[in-house]
């Protein structure tokens, strides 16, 4: 939200479902950049399947592309990231994870 989510919103216009886990436990947010007045992150799957782009991967490999140890498209190659939808949007990855960091305090990192 605010000007750095439409900033965000700007360059991402989408949908984004994020399953961080694994086959025991997940968590699933939904970030939704797809115009200026819906910016916002809901926990869940809020979409019902019409998201834009559907990101899954482990806790560890998340922290670590928080971290800056991986990129998003290191992880994909690697298959610890698994991409389902508009690939356009995938190679835009890097910027929303930006956009979090800066919005994340140091100790979560």
């Amino acid at each position: 939200e605010g000007a750095g989510g439409k900033s965000l919103q700007r360059k991402f216009k989408g949908k984004v479902v994020f399953v961080v886990g694994d086959k025991t436990t997940t968590s699933t947010y939904s970030l939704d950049l797809s115009s200026p007045t819906s910016c916002g992150v809901s926990e869940g799957d809020v979409f019902g399947g019409k998201e834009d782009l559907r990101v899954s991967c482990s806790e560890d490999v998340m922290a670590k592309m928080m971290k800056k140890t991986i990129q998003p498209q290191q992880a994909f190659m690697k298959g610890l990231l698994q991409i389902k939808g508009k690939m356009s949007l995938a190679m835009k990855l890097n910027a929303v994870l930006a956009a979090t960091r800066k919005n994340l305090p140091s100790s979560k990192l």
